[in-house]
């Protein structure tokens, strides 16, 4: 994947999320206890998911995933709201590869969980 220099790691909320979500070693409710508040929504591709549609969403994800790097490009938070562009590499049990770019808005409980995501997911075209 040619994506730009990530970030420093500090922070990364977002990426060790999606690292614990994808980890078949890591049981996936504690992964979203850890990460993801009780009343968690996300909208992907305009539409709207609750915590329990995203949860089968993770476990199908997971059963086709051989691997997953995540690099993130840019972070920022501000209190409880959080924004943030990273690049994913996957690759699929099927063979299939798939490179994308993300573009995530959230907002985080006190604890740090995430309670909404917006995101907007595009094909990573590297730059020239």
């Amino acid at each position: 994947m040619d994506m730009p220099s990530a970030t420093p790691p500090e922070g990364q909320a977002l990426r060790h999320a999606i690292e614990d979500l994808l980890a078949p070693q890591m049981p996936l409710d504690e992964a979203l206890d850890r990460h993801f508040a009780p009343g968690f929504r996300q909208r992907a591709h305009g539409q709207w998911h609750d915590r329990a549609a995203f949860r089968v969403r993770m476990a199908q994800l997971r059963a086709r995933l051989v691997r997953a790097s995540i690099t993130v490009l840019d972070e920022h938070v501000d209190g409880l709201r959080y924004a943030e562009r990273h690049g994913i590499d996957m690759l699929l049990h099927d063979g299939d590869r798939l490179v994308l770019e993300v573009f995530v808005f959230a907002r985080r409980d006190a604890q740090g969980r995430f309670l909404c995501i917006e995101e907007v997911t595009q094909p990573w075209i590297a730059s020239p």
